[in-house]
């Protein structure tokens, strides 16, 4: 005797409910997924800052001092420099790539050669993908770390000597004696974002606003510790103005603000745009003033790398008057909690 047995399949209201039980669980285990790629991109982040740490401490055992932040040929154009971190190349396994810098030849060459060469060492995994020379003037590889020239409102030349009182100068090769707060409480290194490349539109938090020659920067009181009130007229100002630039964050071997160097001026990831006077012949920002704050992409603050090496998450949230004496090298006062 032979039994027949029909096969009942799955009801369209069934499996209607299977589908979407599954998307509640892709839709609760995506942020999940998310926060842990960022975890990892964030830790990938410090190494990074360590290693350079680690080179710019090998330089000085070796050399007795930091590298300041100019090299070029006294003939090229004052803005034709590159930055501290050519000098420490040897250091971080890149002495091949130091060696094609030549400063007896042309600007042009060293520009379209080695310091176009990308060096993932330069780059956070967080960040977005910098603007290259096919897309903007003055683009390049991606550059999102910079070393810190103090708590002024000052950029570049307007940070020579002893107005740039942080541990790496722009024409003075400073020493870790001259961190007189100690190299624990003094921040070295952190973190920038590239430009969104458009010359045409200004961007926040990416790009670098213009304010113009209007005297806010001069008209800061304690110009080693600029106030709320004066960093947020500047901030308005630059808000404002439509000016801007958008290759910063792009050449790790040029030597101005937004490209190797950042300042504490303001905290990290300041609401108002990173500013500066005057436009300038390079971009963002090699002249005189300027607030270049560091900026990250990691959610609620930044990765700051101190002069002893270590590395400590900094929150947007963090106290102004704070956050710029770990700027400062040597304002001989009680750092505060981060």
């Amino acid at each position: 005797m032979r039994i027949s047995r029909k096969m009942r399949g799955f009801t369209l209201v069934e499996l209607l409910v299977v589908i979407a039980i599954i998307g509640i669980l892709i839709a609760l285990l995506l942020p999940a997924v998310q926060q842990a790629r960022e975890a990892a991109r964030r830790s990938e982040c410090i190494n990074k800052q360590k290693q350079l740490i680690l080179a710019m401490h090998n330089f000085h055992d070796t050399h007795g001092a930091f590298p300041k932040n100019t090299y070029g040929n006294p003939s090229w154009s004052v803005w034709h420099k590159a930055s501290a971190n050519y000098k420490i190349l040897p250091f971080i396994e890149q002495p091949a790539l130091y060696d094609q810098f030549n400063f007896e030849g042309s600007w042009g060459a060293m520009r379209n050669g080695p310091m176009d060469v990308k060096l993932q060492a330069f780059l956070c995994p967080s960040a977005l993908t910098a603007p290259d020379k096919s897309r903007i003037s003055w683009g390049g590889p991606g550059a999102n770390y910079g070393w810190s020239s103090g708590s002024r409102a000052r950029t570049a030349w307007g940070t020579r000597n002893e107005n740039g009182n942080g541990m790496i100068n722009i024409d003075k090769e400073r020493r870790m004696a001259d961190t007189t707060d100690g190299l624990s409480n003094t921040l070295l290194i952190s973190e920038m974002l590239s430009g969104d490349g458009d010359g045409s539109t200004a961007t926040y938090p990416y790009d670098v606003f213009y304010t113009g020659d209007n005297g806010l920067f001069d008209s800061i009181v304690d110009k080693d510790f600029p106030s709320q009130a004066e960093i947020d007229a500047i901030g308005v100002a630059a808000e404002g103005s439509g000016s801007h630039k958008s290759n910063n964050g792009t050449m790790w071997a040029w030597y101005s603000h937004g490209q190797s160097q950042l300042n504490t001026a303001a905290p990290p990831n300041w609401k108002y745009p990173s500013a500066g006077g005057s436009c300038c012949p390079g971009g963002a920002h090699d002249w005189s003033v300027g607030i270049i704050p560091p900026r990250s992409l990691h959610p609620g603050g930044v990765n700051a790398g101190l002069g002893d090496g270590s590395v400590k998450f900094i929150p947007n949230t963090v106290d102004l008057r704070t956050f710029q004496r770990l700027g400062n090298q040597r304002d001989g006062e009680v750092l505060g909690s981060l």
